[in-house]
């Protein structure tokens, strides 16, 4: 006996109903932090069996509570435009896009893919072990994947990143794939490849001054995706140095003060970044932001005369300040072998002045696909 349309027709809407059933997100304080950034946090979601299946865990993108509690709607317009790019991209190595969900106060929420943690972080572990550079094995595998992503946004997406630096590139397992992020203040392309900022008023580069190139310090009229080249080749710096790009002096002036309390000092060199809006903040692990001046004040033994403050403080953030847009020097206290020859010469390439100088996405991932398998294998049998 054949089986009734109409009961047939109610099994489907019943399926229906169970595959789209409304996404909820606890508030914050039940969910497991994952990280913070200018205005927003990162939640991991994680997410109940449906049908029998385990389902893999979100990352959850949604702005602040002292951000909500200054009624400042940038930072939920950048979740809003990160959400709209974010749909329409599909690669690889950019991370996966999953679902926007308001609540009931208005407030946006991005779901994400999660991945296992970022390169940032696994850098500020290297450099508070002193682990040395990264193994040059992970830093072509993320050089390629970086770059393919790269590749991607400028000549089919037509996007400039526009925020590169290593806490926007997420890493799974050992490095089995790199993915890029964080896209909420990414800009489009015109047909030859250019932001004209002078054409386009409402245009506006945001990123992060330390990684910013030179041409946006020098607030040219027309840039192009050889803008992210130069903070790529940031991101290349820090897999070398282990620190931020021109913070190596000021690092150095947090350890070798004698007024500076080891405990204290790991603990608020972490995250070491720059906000949106320019100003140096150092992010404690409660995700408050505070002036870098005052973190300076914490480093500092009260006890002490203030010309040695003001040498942590004041003359080591000049000196940054003033390095912006440039390529920073890379330690001399590290030996490299010569796995990492490809990987300096592409650092230096990068970051050339001149943006008609540097090479293209696509240029660094062919350039490098044939020497990756050998560094790897160079690599393993060193450490046997």
């Amino acid at each position: 006996m054949d089986t009734p349309r109409r009961k047939l027709r109610n099994l489907h809407m019943e399926n229906v109903q169970n595959n789209s059933t409304p996404i909820r997100i606890p508030p914050s304080p039940m969910l497991k932090t994952l990280g913070h950034g200018t205005g927003v946090s990162v939640y991991r979601l994680d997410r109940s069996p449906k049908l029998g299946r385990i389902r893999s865990p979100w990352a959850v993108k949604r702005i602040t509570q002292r951000t909500r509690a200054k009624k400042d709607t940038m930072f939920n317009d950048r979740i809003i435009h990160e959400a709209a790019i974010l749909r329409k991209l599909n690669h690889p190595n950019i991370v996966g896009f999953r679902g926007v969900i308001k609540s009931s106060e208005g407030v946006d929420a991005l779901a994400l893919e999660m991945c296992s943690t970022s390169l940032g972080s696994i850098l500020e572990e290297r450099h508070d072990e002193d682990l040395g550079p990264l193994p040059a094995k992970h830093t072509f595998k993320m050089i390629m994947d970086i770059a393919h992503a790269l590749d991607f946004l400028h000549t089919e997406a037509r996007l400039l990143h526009g925020d590169l630096k290593s806490f926007n590139v997420l890493v799974k397992g050992e490095f089995e794939i790199c993915k890029l992020c964080d896209f909420g203040v990414s800009l489009p392309l015109d047909e030859n490849g250019e932001i004209n900022f002078h054409k386009n008023p409402q245009l506006q580069y945001v990123g992060t001054q330390l990684w910013s190139p030179p041409e946006i310090m020098d607030e040219v009229d027309i840039i192009d995706s050889k803008a992210d080249i130069f903070s790529f080749g940031l991101i290349i710096y820090e897999t070398l140095a282990l620190v931020p790009p021109h913070t190596l002096e000021l690092d150095a002036a947090f350890n070798s003060s004698s007024i500076i309390e080891l405990e204290n000092s790991q603990e608020q060199r972490r995250q070491l970044n720059y906000t949106d809006e320019g100003n140096m903040s150092v992010n404690d692990l409660d995700g408050s932001v505070k002036d870098v001046n005052a973190a300076a004040d914490a480093l500092v033994d009260t006890d002490e005369d203030d010309t040695k403050e003001n040498d942590i403080s004041d003359y080591s953030l000049s000196h940054v300040e003033q390095a912006y847009g440039t390529r920073p020097p890379l330690p001399v206290a590290f030996q490299l072998s010569d796995d990492y020859n490809c990987v300096v010469e592409l650092f230096y390439l990068c970051t050339n002045a001149h943006s008609e100088d540097r090479p293209a996405a696509r240029t660094i991932w062919q350039c490098f696909e044939n020497n990756a398998a050998n560094v790897a294998a160079s690599s393993d049998s060193a450490s046997d």
